[in-house]
Formats: structure tokens, sequence, C-alpha cells
């Protein structure tokens, strides 16, 4: 019974919030469809990467509404482990996720699954000077950001509201739009040299999917990323209308051109093991298990995309515990992914457990505990 009081202690204080408070109810590595076929080495670099990083952070592990995730000392512990392992295979690799964390389902008081999108780098070009054809600009964070609440709209700061500073100018409005819902992308320069851009702060306004303005106008019936970005250039006279009926605005800062772009964990994405998240409900650094779909390229057909993501980024877009951006990489085909990624499914967290602790599939036992039945686990 130790092993149920201890995750039954933890799973009630994660939900003593009030409102749609997030719900982790522990689970079993068995239990997680295809974790057994994932390539758990590849994870498990993507994770170490990410403890480095998270090393020196003093709110490393916390989400800004709902604290800490996972205890910070257990996190330190297994990133002590991680980082004894060189160039460690799969077995090995899911033998550490298997003997150092326990998995939880993420879900709310409302939802039991989350949403799974996706995201990709886009690929600008741009000049650091304003002349023909590079006119529109990409902003950094203002020095005025904190002097209103919400700062002033998409609209307002295309129309010279505020005092955002200029970093660069590119060619394509329309792709800078998809950039700020990206959140990082590069810019080709004339020179051909390329400069990275990164997510630096975002104007505080919630995010509208225009995809949607343009269904309820009845102008694109079934809205995706391309069909969307279609109908801007197809219809200039209107774009900058319906782009703006989206009051959010990102703000920038110039990174690396020379790597993927790197999420607010601050080192580049991997792709198809870097996601997204929601930071106000949850944390960079985490080992997040997916169990989701994706659409087969050039195709419809849904596939089963089940494996191991580690949370190091996160956009104004993104809202609830188990709400998944994923990041596709650089290139048309990762762009085609991106766009077409949009299912429900399930969100696990793998949090670790106390250094000394035992473990039987994932369940907490308590070194007099004989291991517990998979149907006791709650």
């Amino acid at each position: 019974m130790k092993q149920l009081l201890i995750c039954l202690s933890f799973l009630l204080t994660l939900t003593a919030c009030a409102g749609d408070a997030t719900k982790l109810t522990p689970t079993t590595f068995n239990a997680l469809d295809g974790w057994g076929e994932d390539s758990h080495a590849a994870a498990l670099t993507v994770f170490a990467n990410s403890c480095a990083a998270n090393a020196n952070r003093s709110k490393a592990y916390l989400s800004k509404e709902e604290g800490p995730i996972g205890v910070r000392e257990n996190w330190r512990h297994v990133c002590r482990v991680a980082g004894e392992l060189e160039q460690a295979s799969d077995d090995q690799a899911r033998q550490f996720f298997e003997n150092n964390f326990t998995p939880y389902k993420v879900e709310t008081e409302a939802k039991s699954t989350g949403l799974h999108t996706g995201y990709y780098e886009p690929l600008l070009n741009g000049s650091r000077t304003r002349v023909a054809p590079y006119l529109t600009p990409v902003h950094g964070v203002p020095s005025d950001l904190g002097s209103r609440k919400p700062y002033y709209s998409r609209a307002d700061i295309l129309a010279g509201a505020g005092n955002a500073p200029v970093l660069l100018y590119v060619d394509d409005p329309v792709m800078l739009f998809f950039l700020h819902i990206q959140g990082s992308g590069k810019v080709r320069l004339a020179d051909g040299s390329m400069v990275g851009l990164q997510y630096a702060a975002q104007n505080g306004h919630s995010y509208v999917p225009i995809g949607r303005i343009l269904k309820e106008r009845d102008e694109l019936p079934k809205p995706s990323m391309q069909g969307i970005r279609d109908w801007l250039r197809a219809n200039p006279a209107q774009a900058d209308e319906v782009m703006n009926t989206n009051p959010s605005y990102v703000f920038f800062k110039l990174s690396a051109g020379d790597e993927y772009a790197k999420g607010a964990l601050g080192i580049p994405l991997t792709p198809l093991r870097s996601i997204a998240v929601d930071d106000d409900r949850a944390a960079y650094g985490v080992p997040t298990y997916l169990d989701t779909y994706m659409t087969e390229f050039n195709g419809s057909r849904q596939v089963p995309l089940r494996r191991l993501f580690v949370s190091q980024d996160t956009g104004g877009a993104l809202k609830g515990p188990g709400r998944a951006d994923i990041f596709f990489g650089r290139g048309e085909q990762e762009e085609w992914q991106a766009g077409h990624q949009n299912q429900q499914g399930n969100t696990y967290w793998l949090l670790p457990v106390a250094e000394g602790m035992k473990l039987y599939d994932g369940t907490p036992v308590t070194v007099d505990d004989e291991a517990p039945p998979i149907d006791m686990v709650p």
C-alpha cells in the first residue's frame, strides 16, 4: 500500500487548485502503446541536453501557474545519471527511463486528451536595412512592453504604436505571419548568410486562429496552414484585415543561423523529439510521451506517432497541460507535416523518482514492499 499512497498523495497535491486543474494519474510503461518500439537513445540525448540547459535555471521544472512539475532534487539526480551514460544503446536508454521515472497520464478535470499540433522552422528572405523588396519589419522586444497589459495589438503595432525595435526586414508579410505562429525561424540575407530568429516575448493578446475566421466567412471550408497561406496570397487586398483579426503579436531576438532554431529553453530544437508546451501549465525539460497520430506525407491516411519527446519550447497559442506542438524541422516535407498535424491524443509526463527508490514497471515501491500487481496501480 505504501506505493499507492505515494502516488495518490502526489495526484491529490496537483489537483488541489481551483478551476480546470491538472490531473496526473500514474500508470506503467507497459501501458504506453508503442513504448518498446521507440528509439530511446535519441530521446536520452535530447533529455541530457535539456538537463544541461536547466542546470542553472532558478525556475527549472516550474510551471508559471501550477508550480513545480516533479521534485527538483529528483531531477538533479536523474540528470546526473543521464550525464554518465555516454553513447547509450536503445536498450540502455530505455532502462534508464524505466529505472528512474514514473509515467503520469496528463489530463484536466474537463478533458482526458490533449491537442497535438505541429510546427516547423520557416525560411524567409530578408535584409538588415529597409530596401525593396524587404519592406516588412521583424520586431524585437519593446522597451515599454510592461507599460500596458495587454500591450498594443498586432494592428496597432503595424500602424506604428509602441516602441518595438526593428531587427530585420523581410520580403513576405504572409510568411512572417506564419513565423509568428511557429515562434522561430531563419532569414536568408542577400549575401547568402543566415540569421536565426527566436521567440522572445508576446504582446499579451490571446491568439485567434485566422483559419477559423476564414471558415466562418465561407472563404475556406477546410482550413490548413498551406490553404490559409495560399488564400492570403491570392487575396492581397483582404490579407492584412484577415491577419489583423488575430491581435496576438510575437517579438523576436536574433540567434545563430547555422543550427536549428532554439526553443524557449535556449538550446537548438531536435526534429520529432522536441515539443513546445504551455509553460503556464507545464515545464521545460520534461520527458513527454505522446500517443497520437500524424498524416502520412502527401496523403490523408493517419498513422500512429508514438514516441518520447522533451519539452523545450512554448508558444502563445498553446493552452492546457496536455497540449503539445511537435517540432518537425525545416524543409518542404516538414512544413507539410506540421501544417497537417492536428490530432487529439494521450500525453504522459515522465517524472523522476527519488534516488534509491525501486521501481516496478514505473511504479515506485519501497525496499520492504513486494512488487505490486499491475492491476493495483491507480
